[in-house]
């Protein structure tokens, strides 16, 4: 016989009779003929929580009570005694049952075996992991989702719970010669059914892939050609590096705890502003190189050992011209100048730079010597200063001016009329500093405001709001570094260092001559270093002299 009802929210007392008399048919027992019994309304407990994944957190540990009250399972009283132990079990299931719930596992849930104890109470202590990964982010695999970070990766869960518990009812029904006495009944009754939902917010935020770029200085101080000293500024060549941030795990307090390095998403880009100072120095003019010959010929001194470098005239009519020569005596080359260039570049290793080295050798090859006056050479040949033939007019010769530079630097007769001192002659004129970039990858450590500049979360790179909205900040990973590298060199240019008297011919012809002594502009447009985008360094006028020459050794 079977019977079916909606179970309303309360006790239901249910009652079957057959042949309550037992007339119909006969029957000498009747203990079975009636049957009661009360069915009692068992409460489900359903819950909701929800709980959120941080955006610098891996993993979180949950441990909490399965519902906030006990789920409870009662027999009841038995009707006669309860034979054994009362048995049954309470169990969770979870869903999804993988991919979610993490390393679960339960306390305070054994199996009910009970000595006459009719009702049970069981709210075991469920524990698991959320992981990160499980949500499409795996920062630690190299895996990273690119989400708006204002809204999280949400997924659901379920814990829900059946069970029960049963016992043998063993009584006495009170009829007189009843052969099925003692009676043993199978009692059973569930336990209150949890339904715990449960929703997960996973923030995500691995970064922005572009810093804001900083503006660096691209131009030429004092570019023109009456300026001595000039200043370059560029921007430096962009050295790729990469990042860490730091993330930990949540435990089932809400407590931080394992942090652990884990790769940016995006590469950084080192830059910084470079510089160049060039230093150029007049140590001594042909105006001071030539003063103790003019003075001696001015005031009509005939000694020889103060005509060094020239003889001029004592001719008092020839004392109106500045520099006054007749043909035919020597007249030597002579200037000294310098310069100094320091720059001042990044680079992630502390080595000598080729940058610095091209721009002190541009410097040099910039360097020109010229004149127009007519020498003549050990082969009694009319030549220009740099030993050239000089072309037949008449009886006398047409002008070619000579250009002596770093690079071709040989005049008449083959003598080293330029002579360059730098590096090459005196290792001390060069020096170098180098001041590591500081930097370390822990939290709070000691990091230059130079890589902060480039990574993000910081004040300095206008991206302190990653770390304020996002927890996410960035920091060098180990074993990158990078240089401020500080080189100066010195070097002197000497003309004639030797003094070697170089003659003018005899049959140069009067007129007004001249000797200029610069440094041409620099295409540093050409250059393969960043400081290209600068265009063009001006040259600058060093020195000037006009010679006028009146007569020749003839006369004298």
């Amino acid at each position: 016989m079977y019977a079916s009802f909606s179970m309303p929210e309360d006790d239901v007392l249910v009652r079957f009779v057959i042949n309550e008399d037992g007339t119909s048919p006969e029957e000498k027992y009747l203990g079975n003929n009636v049957f009661e019994a009360e069915i009692k309304y068992v409460e489900s407990i359903f819950e909701y929580d929800e709980y959120d994944i941080p955006y610098n957190v891996l993993s979180r540990d949950f441990s909490f009570n399965l519902s906030k009250r006990p789920s409870v399972a009662d027999l009841g009283s038995a009707r006669g005694s309860w034979s054994g132990n009362i048995t049954g079990e309470f169990k969770i299931i979870r869903d999804p049952r993988d991919g979610l719930f993490r390393k679960y596992s339960e306390q305070n849930n054994p199996p009910v075996n009970e000595v006459r104890r009719s009702r049970v109470e069981r709210n075991p202590i469920v524990n698991f992991t959320i992981e990160r990964r499980d949500f499409g982010d795996d920062p630690e695999g190299r895996k990273w989702l690119d989400i708006n970070p204002s809204t999280p990766v949400v997924k659901n869960g379920r814990l829900f719970s059946e069970g029960y518990i049963q016992g043998w009812d063993v009584y006495e029904c009170g009829f007189e010669d009843c052969e099925l006495c003692p009676h043993k009944v199978l009692r059973t009754a569930p336990f209150n059914e949890v339904t715990k939902d449960l929703t997960f917010n996973v923030y995500v935020y691995n970064g922005m892939k572009n810093i804001p770029s900083k503006s660096f200085r691209n131009e030429i101080e004092n570019n023109r050609v009456d300026s001595l000293n000039k200043k370059m500024y560029w921007e430096s060549e962009p050295y790729n590096f990469n990042v860490i941030r730091w993330m930990c795990r949540l435990d089932s307090n809400g407590k931080e705890y394992g942090w652990t390095p884990v790769d940016g998403r995006y590469q950084r880009t080192f830059k910084q502003q470079n510089s160049g100072d060039i230093q150029i120095k007049i140590n001594s003019p042909m105006e001071i190189e030539y003063m103790q010959a003019r003075e001696a010929a001015r005031q009509g001194i005939n000694r020889k050992d103060l005509y060094d470098k020239a003889v001029f005239p004592t001719d008092i009519d020839l004392q109106r011209f500045d520099y006054p020569i007749k043909s035919g005596y020597y007249f030597n080359p002579a200037g000294k100048y310098s310069f100094k260039v320091e720059t001042v570049t990044y680079k992630p290793v502390p080595y000598d730079t080729q940058e610095h080295k091209d721009i002190v050798n541009a410097v040099i090859n910039s360097f020109n010597y010229e004149t127009d006056l007519m020498y003549i050479n050990d082969y009694r040949e009319a030549v220009n200063i740099k030993g050239e033939l000089l072309p037949e007019r008449g009886s006398t010769f047409s002008t070619r001016p000579g250009r002596l530079t770093a690079r071709d630097n040989i005049g008449i007769n083959g003598i080293e009329l330029v002579t360059v001192l730098d590096r090459n002659s005196d290792e001390s004129r060069y020096t170098k500093k180098v001041e590591e970039i500081y930097h370390e990858h822990i939290s709070g450590g000691n990091t230059h405001e130079y890589w902060k500049m480039v990574m993000e979360g910081y004040e300095e790179s206008n991206t302190l709001s990653s770390r304020d909205n996002y927890k996410y900040r960035e920091y060098v990973k180990p074993g990158q570094k990078m240089y401020k590298i500080t080189e100066t060199t010195e070097v002197d240019i000497i003309i004639n260092k030797d003094n070697i008297n170089t003659f003018t011919h005899a049959h140069m012809p009067d007129g007004e001559y001249y000797i200029r002594v610069w440094m041409d502009n620099i295409d540093l447009g050409s250059s393969s270093h960043a400081y290209s985008s600068l265009g063009t360094l001006s040259g600058v006028m060093l020195d000037e002299m006009y010679i006028t020459v009146k007569g020749s050794m003839y006369d004298d």
